[in-house]
């Protein structure tokens, strides 16, 4: 069930990042901008293919409810998130081998402009044309959010290192199985500061769980 990506996509000493991994929007994941979005909605179910190590397109899922259900997200982070959920579609990104990319907001707010503010969490998942791209993104990540002053840490999930990057705005939780790169970013004091490294986790192996579970 589980995914191993390269060891090399850790090193805390990478070569200098070209792409931003921003906290605490949609551009949390390794592997560049957001181009299309829905507006909040409640999740429902779908299905999803695990990543592969081949040049074959990782198909993924296709909304909120299916990358990981409320109820399942909340046990994993140790509680609930108020606001609504959102769901936004990448585009893919053949300089980089970005085949696919998703993102989902849970905990989202409307401010007083009547705009969405920030998620609580946001969970980002790309695809690419193989491993080796996959891996570079994190390599890139790491070395960019490094270089900008986060502290970064070596992590565990599902038995695959990952990285964990945490700054004033958020902590980001990064790594690559397969062919595709998972991004989680918590935003301060929805857990107590000394359990956010462990409930990302938490909720990255809940994704990853969700990701192999049979169709219902």
């Amino acid at each position: 069930m589980r995914r191993r990506t390269p060891g090399s996509a850790l090193a805390l000493g990478v070569s200098a990042a070209v792409v931003v991994l921003a906290a605490c929007t949609a551009d949390t994941d390794p592997s560049g901008p957001t181009e299309t979005s829905a507006p909040p909605t409640s999740s429902s179910a779908a299905t999803t293919a695990s990543a592969t190590a081949t040049a074959e397109p990782v198909a993924l899922p296709g909304n909120c409810g299916a990358l990981l259900p409320v109820t399942d997200l909340d046990a994993a982070l140790g509680t609930g998130l108020p606001g609504s959920v959102s769901y936004v579609r990448g585009q893919p990104l053949p300089d980089i081998g970005r085949t696919d990319r998703i993102t989902c907001g849970y905990g989202v707010a409307i401010g007083p402009d009547g705009k969405a503010l920030p998620p609580l969490l946001e969970i980002s998942i790309s695809s690419y044309t193989d491993v080796p791209a996959a891996a570079d993104r994190i390599d890139v990540t790491t070395a960019d959010r490094q270089s900008a002053g986060d502290r970064v840490e070596a992590a565990d999930v599902a038995g695959s290192p990952a990285v964990v990057l945490t700054g004033v705005a958020g902590t980001t939780l990064v790594f690559a199985a397969g062919a595709s790169t998972y991004s989680l970013t918590l935003l301060p004091a929805v857990v107590p500061p000394e359990q956010t490294a462990e409930r990302l986790i938490a909720v990255a192996e809940a994704v990853l769980d969700q990701s192999s579970a049979p169709p219902t």
